[in-house]
């Protein structure tokens, strides 16, 4: 629910872990974030213990993403994996667009919900040569930001296709979800700039 533990999410599980039970009040903590698509609005709801029974949605609110446009100012995001992922390339991305925060490595969806909560205003993924993205992993972080406000492209400004199967096949050079589309626009125009050099 705090900002200031998305970059440490999985070190504070692994000290929770094994400094508390399964049953402590400290593994009832986090929040959902959801969506509907065409609806203009998200959604974050604490997880919240009542009696062994969650409480829904009685707490949620709105979330939208951040107002800042400007690059020096903007939080980025990328994925912890190096494997699949080419860090060097987005740090030369981010010098080059004038990102000057270093990056906030998180996991699976949380870069997404970083973005649609207005804690961070750009992710982007550019995959190493013969991985191929799967859908499971972007289909609703992507709702999620486009409902909150955000826009969601691939490197060559397209709309990404869940629609063929399992992959996300046609994606142009990788995945750009910046907070807002002034934003976006730049870290495009430093992809078209920058890709020549790119060793990916």
């Amino acid at each position: 629910m705090r900002k200031e533990w998305l970059g440490y999410q999985h070190r504070y599980h692994r000290i929770v872990s094994k400094l508390t039970s399964p049953n402590s009040e400290s593994w009832n903590k986090g929040c959902v974030l959801y969506a509907k698509k065409g609806s203009g609005k998200a959604w974050m709801q604490p997880l919240i213990h009542v009696n062994k029974m969650f409480v829904w949605p009685n707490h949620a609110k709105q979330v939208f993403v951040s107002p800042i446009d400007n690059p020096a100012l903007a939080t980025f995001c990328e994925p912890v994996e190096k494997a699949n992922s080419s860090h060097s390339f987005t740090e030369g991305l981010a010098h080059s667009v004038g990102l000057r925060k270093q990056p906030l490595r998180v996991y699976s969806m949380v870069k997404y919900a970083a973005i649609g909560r207005g804690d961070a205003e750009v992710f982007m993924k550019f995959a190493r040569t013969g991985y191929k993205e799967k859908i499971w992993d972007h289909a609703a972080g992507v709702i999620i930001i486009q409902e909150a406000g955000g826009v969601v492209t691939d490197a060559g400004g397209s709309p990404l296709d869940f629609s063929k199967g399992v992959y996300l096949e046609g994606l142009d050079r990788g995945i750009i979800a910046c907070s807002g589309a002034s934003l976006h626009g730049k870290i495009i125009d430093a992809v078209d700039a920058s890709w020549g050099c790119s060793s990916l």
